[in-house]
């Protein structure tokens, strides 16, 4: 059993690398690496590993852990509106800055109005969801306290 748990251990680490290779060595045993196989590996195959839509690569390939792991467990959405102004650019600078992956909707219907109206309390932007945490207006502190507590890594931290 703990074979079994180490092995799933170390599969989801391998698949959070970009390239994945499955392969047999001479003795028939199958390999999982994310290192290319030696020359004489028999049945190499090379996968991609997908990432999730909306989570982009760290400049260096790799987001480190403690992001993927908030991205995953903790999504982020900002709701904008084109008439919006400084606040939302604001909003959307912090985020920024500070290296969150987020998915931004803007707001431009009735429906989409009353949707964030039902969200937030008030038919106003900048709204930011982390989770299941909502932030109506962009207020720093109030943003960064949510952030933190979903584990996003503070800016400079990557």
């Amino acid at each position: 059993m703990r074979v079994l748990i180490a092995f799933m251990l170390l599969a989801c680490a391998v698949a959070a690398e970009a390239q994945l290779y499955r392969w047999t060595d001479s003795g028939g045993t199958v390999h999982y690496t994310d290192t290319p196989p030696p020359v004489g590996a028999k049945n190499v195959e090379k996968k991609e590993s997908a990432r999730p839509a909306g989570q982009a690569a760290a400049a260096d390939g790799q987001q480190p852990y403690a992001l993927q792991l908030a991205v995953k467990n903790f999504p982020v959405t900002i709701y904008t509106a084109s008439d919006c102004g400084n606040p939302c650019k604001k909003g959307l600078e912090y985020l920024t800055k500070r290296g969150i992956p987020f998915a931004e909707k803007t707001v431009n219907t009735q429906a989409e109005i009353d949707a964030v109206t039902k969200l937030s309390g008030a038919p106003k932007v900048p709204v930011l969801v982390v989770g299941i945490v909502v932030k109506s207006e962009f207020e720093e502190q109030a943003w960064g306290e949510a952030l933190d507590t979903a584990g996003y890594p503070k800016a400079g931290s990557r």
